[in-house]
């Protein structure tokens, strides 16, 4: 089959937001044409040329040949929603699946998806969103709280998995649980853990080191209350992160949608060129810090030590998600799946600013 692809070259509304503004030139976007034409929510690239994706219908997409080609599994039965998979290699996945009445499930393969066995299984008065694994194999699963009761969910090695409603340092607010637009609400970076939450009266961050043994809350200034919340979170560390979020509907959007933490203060970001909640974050350094964001008016990057925002593309993405600093995905509705491709940087320069 010949397979179709196209460069979007990426001159799209980028607004230089400090003086004098850097010579910054943004990444381009590959769209591939060759995957099956439905929501796609989940991506876990791992290499370059291993990239797994889930999303409706039950579906797991693999490719091992940088998505020139792709090969298609069903892990459960076809109304799953797989909205977060977490990838090791080429052979060896996560994937989860949302929804209360025993939805919410977890799936493992270790044979390149060709079998998937259910790992976890949630009451039917859970709801879990998303869920973040560790290098080592420790594993996190963030769900809706249930009157006072926090619904999270461990596994320290990929194998058993246990609820773990005593391991955050304060009870939930009324409501309060995360969102599992894109699976970003849990993740793990340089040895700490990190939540945002949502739907209550304040949108806070959960915190762990890497041996800790419970989440500390920290309050976060991102607009909250129903349908408002942290979406996306990324640690630099115990002391700097990233989230993003606000609110699902863009007429409701109040504030500042993507914060930065550091040491006991959030500082406000730039206002990306995309309506209504951020769905999720990556971080990625090339030529210098930038930051990935996305929602279902598109997705666009912005360059730390420059202050610009460049649009990448307007169709419905919901999600964007890299493997270090060498292979960055995107995918969302209709069947849209890209990677983004860099021109090759010269020596790097020290990050500036936050």
């Amino acid at each position: 089959m010949h397979i179709k692809r196209h460069f979007v070259t990426l001159l799209l509304a980028s607004s230089a937001l400090s003086a004098p503004a850097l010579a910054v030139e943004p990444p381009q976007l590959e769209v591939f044409d060759n995957v099956e034409k439905q929501l796609w929510i989940g991506v876990a690239p791992v290499s370059r040329s291993t990239i797994w994706l889930s999303g409706e219908n039950g579906q797991v997409a693999h490719s091992e040949d940088g998505g020139t080609s792709w090969r298609y599994s069903q892990p459960g039965q076809d109304d799953l929603q797989f909205r977060d998979i977490e990838a090791i290699d080429n052979r060896q996945a996560y994937v989860l699946s949302i929804g209360d009445d025993g939805q919410s499930k977890v799936y493992f393969t270790d044979n390149s998806g060709a079998n998937w066995r259910m790992r976890y299984r949630a009451e039917a008065d859970t709801f879990l969103n998303c869920m973040g694994i560790s290098p080592n194999g420790e594993a996190w699963v963030f769900g809706d709280s249930v009157g006072d009761e926090w619904r999270i969910v461990r596994s320290p090695s990929g194998r058993n998995w246990i609820k773990a409603n005593s391991a955050i340092s304060e009870k939930p607010q009324s409501n309060e649980g995360g969102f599992a637009s894109s699976g970003s609400c849990v993740r793990f970076n340089n040895d700490t853990w990190l939540v945002g939450t949502g739907n209550a009266d304040t949108a806070r961050v959960l915190r762990k080191g890497g041996f800790g043994i419970r989440f500390d809350v920290i309050d976060s200034p991102m607009q909250a209350g129903p349908n408002a919340g942290i979406f996306a979170v990324w640690p630099l560390d115990d002391e700097q992160f990233y989230i993003a979020g606000g609110h699902i509907d863009p007429a409701e959007d109040e504030g500042k949608r993507l914060w930065f933490y550091d040491g006991n203060e959030f500082n406000a970001l730039p206002e990306p060129p995309l309506q209504g909640a951020l769905y999720s974050l990556s971080v990625v350094e090339h030529n210098g810090r930038w930051l990935l964001t996305s929602n279902p008016s598109g997705a666009a990057a912005y360059h730390v030590p420059s202050s610009q925002w460049f649009s990448l593309t307007d169709a419905n993405v919901w999600n964007v998600q890299c493997h270090g600093n060498i292979s960055c995905w995107l995918v969302g509705k209709e069947g849209f799946v890209a990677k983004l491709v860099w021109k090759p940087e010269p020596d790097r320069p020290e990050d500036v600013g936050f």
